[in-house]
């Protein structure tokens, strides 16, 4: 009994040795991209898109502040970004020499 619980135990360390560095390097890196998303390229892109609805009249911008227009397209901008900067940053690890 006790050389079964050894090789399952030691099973167990060489799946997590092989497996656990790809999920950790895959969540770190997507914690990488939500950060830069959110800190860096949103505030940017979310000032570019203020610009172009500053024009409008008051009343269209009290319809779009009551319909949430605001965080659709916070939304919309947040994963479009995440996708271009996963894009990248897995295209740079790939040309790895």
């Amino acid at each position: 009994m006790p050389a079964i619980i050894g090789a399952l135990v030691a099973a167990l360390i060489g799946a997590l040795r092989q497996y656990l560095p790809g999920i950790l390097g895959r969540v770190l890196l997507t914690f990488g991209i939500a950060l830069v998303t959110n800190e860096v390229a949103l505030p940017a892109l979310k000032g570019f898109v203020q610009g172009y609805f500053g024009g409008l009249p008051s009343v269209l911008m009290a319809y779009a502040g009551a319909l949430a227009f605001d965080k659709a397209v916070t939304l919309i901008l947040s994963a479009a970004v995440a996708v271009r900067a996963q894009r990248v940053i897995l295209s740079k690890i790939g040309t790895n020499p």
